[in-house]
């Protein structure tokens, strides 16, 4: 059994727990270190067991190992799942709350009746996914690498007259052909007075010259997720938005150098706030600075105004500061960021700004 499911099954018998169904594909992929898909898991203090259906009976037998007994599971899920927590006699089983659908929690209760009590948690492993071990940072470069390499291709495509989804569509395009899953979220590109909606959905609109145009993309490299945000330009850089750009860098670079280990995570988001704010723009950085990344793009920890953690060495986190001008435009810029004993180190910072 592999050292991440030693550690949840600590975790289980110091809150009283017996098992732990986990339906998060993100902590399942963890605990198992393989992608998982259309799956569950039961970590237990007796046996671990991974349930999914015929489709994936090879790909599971090549990855799980000793790691967890495998159970195929034709037909409802659900019935399999219930009868081995009964088989097992376990009495206090903890589940998911933010990730399993009360259906699904329902017919599981609806075949165990009060058998043994079914407790939510929240955390458990999400905790564990906050610092990340050498094999997970190495893909996070290798993402951050084919990023900042999609983007460096995409310059010369941005030219006034091509649509939005063009570009969407040429990136995808190119992140596959170097070693990509996929994006790791819908690429943004908002071109224009578009850019100034952070979440942007891409679309038919053809860039102009004179123009800002932000992109937002991440890619999937084995199940690891940047995330990366940059803006160029076409044609001339009008005063307003080199003063806008200028002010979100400065923001960005100020919180950067805060980032260390015992540093509280709300103090790195006001950094960078108070210095919008006092250039004028108080109200238009919308969003946290930040959060984490990993096997999803969004994940624990957040760079917020309402988290009072601290950083810790092997977290990996972005650090995108903003400022939005509605039917104007809109500047972020957004880096990779991972924190060392020391200090962190930008990731993704090899790369035009």
């Amino acid at each position: 059994m592999n050292s991440r499911l030693k550690s949840i099954q600590k975790v289980l018998k110091e809150r009283g727990l017996d098992g732990l169904l986990v339906s998060l594909p993100a902590n399942i992929s963890y605990l198992t270190e393989s992608i998982s898909r259309d799956a569950y898991m039961l970590v237990s203090l007796k046996e671990n067991i991974y349930f999914t259906d015929s489709r994936y009976t090879e790909e599971v037998k090549l990855f799980l190992k000793d790691n967890a007994k495998f159970k195929e599971c034709n037909g409802m899920v659900f019935k399999h799942i219930a009868e081995t927590l009964l088989e097992l006699g376990l009495k206090n089983v903890g589940f998911e709350e933010r990730y399993l659908p009360y259906a699904e929690f329902a017919k599981i209760k609806e075949i165990v009746g009060n058998k043994f009590t079914f407790i939510p948690t929240h955390g458990i492993i999400e905790d564990k996914r906050q610092i990340k071990d050498a094999g997970e940072i190495f893909k996070l470069r290798q993402a951050a690498r084919i990023t900042g390499l999609a983007l460096e291709h995409v310059r010369q495509f941005l030219v006034p007259g091509i649509k939005e989804v063009e570009v969407v569509a040429e990136i995808e395009r190119f992140i596959r052909y170097q070693g990509a899953r996929g994006s790791s979220f819908d690429i943004i590109v908002g071109s224009g007075p578009n850019s100034s909606q952070p979440h942007h959905l891409s679309g038919e609109r053809k860039l102009e010259n004179n123009e800002p145009v932000l992109i937002d993309l991440g890619v999937d490299y084995q199940g690891y997720k940047s995330d990366l945000t940059r803006v160029f330009f076409l044609g001339k850089i009008n005063i307003l938005v080199r003063k806008v750009y200028d002010v979100v860098l400065k923001a960005q670079e100020l919180a950067i150098k805060r980032i260390h280990p015992g540093a509280e995570m709300a103090e790195i988001d006001r950094v960078a706030r108070e210095h919008i704010a006092s250039c004028g723009y108080a109200g238009r950085f919308t969003h946290n600075l930040g959060h984490g990344f990993g096997l999803e793009v969004h994940e624990e920890p957040h760079l917020s105004g309402r988290e009072a953690s601290a950083i810790k060495p092997g977290m990996t986190i972005t650090v995108e500061p903003g400022i939005y001008l509605p039917g104007k435009f809109g500047i972020r810029i957004e880096d990779m960021i991972l924190t060392t004993t020391k200090g962190c180190e930008v990731i993704s910072g090899a790369w035009y700004k």
